[in-house]
């Protein structure tokens, strides 16, 4: 004579389904250090120039520092949040956080505002302040680019 099955025999006969969780590429550590290596180095430099410290900003042209020494507080603030940020991203990226995604941009934009905020201020004629500006801000957009696609493939969670 035959049955019927009840729920729970008939789900004990189906194997379980695991979601498959894609491994971590060998690069995320790299880029993730790298990233970290490179947000420190952003906030030893709004440091450096919050606190003015000599063997640092001796280095640059007197211009620049002049300049440097004379952007108003909300300026090094949005510096503050874009580097911080940064950091925190970079942090949460080799973790494999998807956190990272949304500090990350908001780290872009903040840097983004900030460069934008400081060209505002009449930056020196340096081609050296332009071009590290320019390049800092495509770092802060291929790491978010980078974090996005992580994220979407499943590798930060």
């Amino acid at each position: 004579m035959e049955r019927d099955l009840d729920f729970e025999e008939a789900t004990a006969l189906i194997p379980a389904v695991q979601k498959h969780t894609p491994k971590a590429p060998w690069h995320l550590a790299l880029i993730g250090a790298a990233a970290v290596l490179w947000s420190l180095l952003g906030v030893f430099d709004l440091l450096a120039m919050v606190t003015h410290y000599a063997p640092y900003m001796n280095q640059m042209p007197e211009l620049t520092r002049e300049f440097i020494y004379e952007l108003p507080a909300w300026v090094l603030g949005l510096r503050a949040l874009a580097v911080f940020s940064a950091l925190i991203g970079a942090v949460c990226l080799l973790r494999k956080q998807a956190a990272a995604v949304r500090v990350l941009a908001f780290s872009a934009v903040t840097t983004i505002i900030a460069c934008a905020s400081t060209f505002s201020e009449g930056v020196p004629n340096d081609p050296a302040v332009q071009a590290v500006s320019v390049f800092i801000i495509v770092v802060s957009v291929l790491l978010l680019y980078y974090a996005q696609t992580w994220a979407k493939r499943g590798v930060l969670k």
